[in-house]
């Protein structure tokens, strides 16, 4: 594929990604795991299912009505939403969980297929962390004492600070 190509491909599955975990294209290319999620997809899903995910993904409505339309058109659908909920945990979790029997029996089965965690930069910058306000257990030390101080907006919830 030429880089432009491969860029648009790119773009559009950042873009794809914004709609379904609700997260900014600045905060999904931040990870630094665009490509890798994306070539995880390449290389679990037949072709032809990464391709028309993407196409559907072109087609929805401009608007306040994309989101409904993305329910509707992709999460909805029963080839394509098994592969969007994935996404969703791919980008959140950083993990890849196999699908469901019934959609590899309809639509194939690939050995990649596999429940696993992609990679440790992945557990890592995964959205829950984020979303949680936390990091990720083992990965970020915080330094000594941090386990006394209450996490914002706790309220009242470990010792006051500078408290004798």
């Amino acid at each position: 594929m030429s880089g432009s190509v491969e860029s648009g491909r790119l773009d559009d599955f950042v873009g794809l990604s914004t709609l379904l975990t609700g997260f900014d294209a600045v905060h999904l290319l931040g990870t630094g795991l665009a490509a890798e999620y994306l070539a995880v997809l390449d290389a679990v899903l037949p072709e032809d299912v990464v391709g028309d995910l993407m196409s559907a993904y072109r087609q929805l409505p401009r608007g306040p009505e994309r989101e409904r339309a993305a329910e509707a058109e992709i999460l909805g659908d029963p080839r394509l939403g098994p592969v969007a909920r994935n996404l969703i945990v791919l980008w959140y979790c950083g993990t890849w969980t196999q699908l469901p029997p019934a959609w590899r029996a309809a639509f194939g089965v690939s050995p990649l297929d596999t429940s696993r965690v992609v990679s440790a930069a992945a557990y890592q910058a995964g959205l829950q962390w984020l979303a949680a306000g936390a990091h990720a257990a083992g990965a970020n030390p915080q330094g000594y004492g941090a386990w006394a101080i209450g996490p914002k907006g706790a309220g009242g919830i470990g010792p006051e600070r500078g408290a004798a």
